[in-house]
Order: C-alpha cells, then structure tokens, then sequence
C-alpha cells in the first residue's frame, strides 16, 4: 500500500476538487481515485464552502462539481461565478443529469469546461474527461456541442427588420427572439441569458409591442415568416401580381 502511494505521489500532476457532490458518490469516487496514479484528490473533499473561502490558501487543476437537480442549476453557475482568484486556472467539469438546452449553455457560459452525465456513468470516462479538460480540451457529447453551436448561431430568418434593412429590435431583444424561437420556456431563456425571469418578461412585452403581436408564438412566426422589400416595380406603381406577369411574359 505505502509503495502504491509513494508511486502515486511521483507521478501526480492532476488535483482535482470534488465539491457539491452527493456523499455516497463522493465516497465512492474518492476511493476509486486511490488507484489512478495521475490524479491525485485535494482535501477537503466535498466542501464546497471550502471551495469559495477566499481565506483558504491552495489551488487546483481541475474541479469536479455537482448539480443533481435542475433547481440547483443556477446554484451551480452561482458557485463557478464565485470561485476565488486563487481558482482562475482551474477547469471546470460539471457533473449532471442528462442536461437539455438551457443547462448546456448556461454552464458553460459560466466557463464550464466539461459536462458529464450521471446516469450510467463510467469510471474510465471520468478520468479520460479530466485528463483531457486538464490539457486543454473541452468534454461533451455530440448534442451538448449541438447546443453550443445553436447557441451562437443566428438565422437570418430570426433578424428582424424593417423595409429598408433596418433591425426593430436590440441586440439584446434579438437575442431572446432568437432563443424563444428554440422553443424555450421563461426559466430556460433566464438561464441560458443569466437574467431574472422578470427581466426576460420585460424584454418580451417590448418584442411584443415592437412586433405588433400579442404571444411568443406569433412573434416567432413573425420573425420566421419571410418579408420582401418592394422591388423597383412595385416603387412605380406595378401592381399586377407576379405570377401573372411570368404567365404573359411565357
């Protein structure tokens, strides 16, 4: 045993925080940790006020940090949000059930760098992710990075304007439009946007007003539904609709 510890302390060059973690997981991570000789776990385990003590000395590479429910969602962001400045360094893995839309993005807006879901979780996996967020890299399945790409990308169908190109809406409206087009609830928009539910109200009876509609499904439909700008023609005076015009010009 003491020769397996000596070996393990030679080759050390992860540590990695658990916190926020249920016990009986934490307990068995722990002890499954004893035999990977290139992670070594930072005591206390599990405490995240520890973690946020700025008067604590110590650091880590890597931090491994639980959020079991959606409600604790935004505990989750709250506690990377608060992290001391003796932590900048350290990567993020967030360990979770399986995640949708707006936990995705909302954590690793907080600068998440690894998303794990506990149902059916693999040991060999775990190590694998935090080796590999401690290079550098980011850990997530196919469909968290299909948010992430949804997340910053914006269809032209979405950009509101008016008949001379011009947006009717804020950068910030735009934004909620885009993402309510996604089909997300009050809460999810909050999340994702890191806003008050309140706020994303405000911000949707503005869209509203703007919009001329009454509903988030109309206002989706209006962002969606193509608008022509009136051609040169139609400037003049042409009315004749253009299908008939294709009909005698054939």
């Amino acid at each position: 045993m003491n020769e397996l510890a000596e070996t393990k302390k030679a080759v050390t060059n992860i540590r990695l925080f658990m916190a926020n973690l249920p016990t009986m997981l934490t307990d068995l991570l722990h002890s499954a940790f004893e035999s990977v000789p290139d992670i070594e776990i930072i005591e206390p385990v599990n405490d995240v006020q520890h973690l946020l003590d700025i008067s604590k000395s110590g650091t880590a590479d890597v931090i491994l940090l639980g959020s079991s429910r959606e409600e604790n969602i935004c505990s989750a962001v709250t506690i990377l949000d608060s992290l001391p400045t003796r932590y900048q360094d350290a990567k993020v893995i967030v360990l979770t059930q399986k995640p949708g839309y707006a936990e995705v993005i909302s954590l690793f807006r907080a600068g998440v760098r690894g998303i794990l879901c506990n149902t059916n979780l693999r040991f060999d996996l775990l190590c694998k992710s935090v080796r590999r967020v401690h290079q550098g890299q980011i850990w997530a399945s196919n469909e968290q990075l299909g948010y992430l790409v949804s997340s910053v990308s914006r269809p032209k169908s979405t950009d509101v304007t008016d008949s001379k190109g011009r947006p009717l809406l804020t950068a910030r409206e735009q934004q909620v439009l885009h993402l309510l087009a996604d089909g997300l609830s009050n809460y999810e928009l909050a999340t994702v946007l890191r806003l008050s539910e309140h706020t994303i109200k405000n911000h949707l009876f503005r869209i509203y007003d703007k919009l001329g509609v009454s509903n988030r499904m109309e206002a989706v439909l209006y962002a969606l539904t193509p608008r022509n700008i009136p051609s040169a023609a139609s400037a003049a005076g042409e009315t004749v609709p253009s299908k008939i015009r294709m009909i005698k010009a054939g």
